[in-house]
């Protein structure tokens, strides 16, 4: 089998206690529910008794739930809201909202929002379990408690996304068929085609168009987002964990926390704090896709994947940055890509299979492409073409997250500070691009501790970490190692790095200090008692996020 290295960095995210203190009343906590009844082995599932206990919990604590019209006017036109405001939301219109949640939202006189997938009202799915009809959608309208929104007409399912027939997420990826995978213009045709069928199919029944849209599994593209605003929407939801405030995010990307595993009082307020919900140990490699590849051979390729995630499961890894490029040896110039694209020549169509493979397990992707293997590109073609790549990346692929890694020298850019600029302006466009197709998407971005201590770039130069705490969500400040020196000495160093780094406290959550492991100029391991030495001065001056480079398999 082909060799396989990793390159891991792991981040220990310090655990808190969840405040509940008053929420923040620009910002609006976001509850997403499923079924109600007996759990099983369902973990979206809550028993009634839970959820009861959820209402009575928010009650008690001084929280008001808002009505869909209440939430929208918020983030429409910052319309002033009650203190402590959280919105209650079901997903997909079973029965059991009719039988168990209605009863309890009019005990409480909670308002509270039902997404509906239509097609399923027509022609119920015998997997899926009893629904409520369209009566009892009427009678709870007429209550004023309840708002019903689409949750599509007939896009609550997985589509085949690849030659490997993995499943993609209807209104949010291409499908691939036996002609292959269906252009822009047909999977934007097939997105529009659902909403305006939802839309007519809640005028007929209900008499009024669907005021939100809720994306099936949280997915979407931009371009779905400006279909909605066509078709009648006035707002649309998906999943994630950040706060929801007024504006056209807070109206358009309305985020909600997924309730699951039947919590109780004590785990049930982390669901109601934007950023408790993500404060948890992650550790975090990279793959080459290089690495465990066989030409023509996808099941010698599934095999070693096998092998790799079962040591990613023995320590514990949760994130995998997947290496989307292959590179030549000798060079480290990129030759090729493991995607379709309109930029590198396809060495194979598998990203998207491997992506998907991981993701089953349960491990996040993120991109990643090394800068450096395309500085080529960027000498002897428009800098846009990198970001080409980036495009075609996100349109056919699914990830959580990108990493940028090294910096890209353009060599055509004289001064530093020119190359600088041109530098971020280009992350900045593959960002903006990558989100047309993949909105909720996290970026990090490596930088020296030279950098950061000394920058030696010019006067532009000095600001260029303090951009990248502002342009990515995390900065990886790469730390060179420390073999040979004296305690004191590498104390000193390690101290001011971190002052630097976190001479504003607020940079701690955004900052990830990356610790080699590996001394390249020796050729040698450096032993886990200096490592924790390191760790531990870092630590001490107030590092909360760590990463180890480099790791490997073998």
């Amino acid at each position: 089998m082909a060799r396989v290295w990793l390159i891991c960095f792991c981040l220990v995210l310090q655990l808190g206690s969840v405040s509940l203190a008053a929420a923040n009343p620009t910002n609006v906590p976001i509850l997403c529910y499923h079924d109600v009844g007996k759990t099983g082995n369902d973990m979206y599932t809550v028993t009634k008794e839970t959820l009861e206990q959820h209402f009575a919990y928010l009650r008690q604590q001084g929280y008001h739930p808002i009505s869909l019209q209440q939430y929208i006017a918020f983030a429409r036109d910052g319309a002033p809201l009650p203190d402590k405001p959280v919105m209650i939301t079901f997903d997909d219109g079973y029965i059991s909202f009719y039988t168990d949640v209605f009863p309890l939202l009019q005990k409480y006189n909670y308002p509270a929002m039902l997404a509906i997938v239509g097609f399923w009202l027509e022609y119920p799915p015998p997997e899926v379990g009893p629904l409520a009809n369209w009566q009892q959608l009427r009678e709870m309208e007429a209550s004023g408690l309840v708002a019903v929104a689409s949750h599509s007409y007939k896009s609550h399912y997985f589509k085949r996304v690849n030659p490997q027939g993995d499943r993609g997420n209807a209104l949010a990826d291409r499908e691939y068929g036996a002609a292959g995978y269906e252009t822009e213009e047909t999977f934007r045709q097939r997105v529009e085609d659902d909403l305006r069928q939802a839309q007519r199919q809640f005028e007929r029944e209900l008499g009024h168009k669907a005021a939100a849209m809720v994306w099936p599994y949280g997915a979407y593209t931009m371009a779905g987002i400006e279909m909605a605003q066509r078709n009648g929407f006035q707002a649309a939801f998906t999943l994630d964990v950040k706060p929801n405030v007024p504006g056209p995010t807070g109206l358009w990307q309305a985020y909600r926390a997924v309730v699951v595993d039947n919590p109780g009082t004590d785990r049930f307020p982390a669901f109601l704090r934007p950023d408790s919900l993500e404060k948890k140990p992650i550790k975090v490699v990279t793959l080459s896709i290089d690495t465990i590849y066989e030409p023509d051979n996808l099941r010698a390729t599934d095999s070693n994947l096998q092998m790799v995630m079962k040591h990613f499961e023995k320590e514990k890894v949760s994130a995998v940055c997947l290496q989307a490029v292959s590179t030549d040896s000798a060079n480290g110039r990129a030759e090729s890509a493991y995607f379709p694209n309109r930029v590198l020549p396809v060495k194979a169509d598998i990203f998207s299979h491997i992506a998907a493979k991981l993701r089953k397990a349960k491990f996040l992707v993120y991109a990643a492409i090394p800068n450096l293997s395309l500085q080529y590109l960027a000498e002897e073609k428009p800098i846009g073409v990198v970001a080409a790549l980036y495009s075609d990346l996100a349109a056919y692929t699914y990830v959580d997250g990108v990493l940028f890694q090294d910096d890209l020298p353009l060599t055509h850019y004289r001064r530093p500070e020119t190359k600088a600029d041109a530098l971020d302006g280009l992350t900045e466009q593959i960002m903006r691009e990558f989100r047309q197709a993949r909105p909720i998407t996290r970026f990090a971005r490596t930088i020296p501790a030279e950098a950061v201590v000394n920058p030696i770039e010019g006067a532009n130069a000095a600001k260029k970490y303090q951009r990248y705490l502002t342009l990515y969500d995390y900065t990886v400040i790469t730390i060179p190692p420390a073999a040979g020196q004296q305690a004191g000495a590498m104390q000193q160093r390690l101290e001011i790095v971190t002052d630097k780094a976190l001479k504003d406290p607020s940079a701690a959550n955004k900052v990830i200090f990356q610790v080699e492991t590996f001394d390249f100029e020796r050729q040698k391991w450096h032993t886990e008692q200096e490592i924790k030495r390191q760790t531990d001065i870092l630590r001490s001056k107030g590092g909360l996020y760590f990463s180890y480079y480099p790791d490997s398999l073998f």
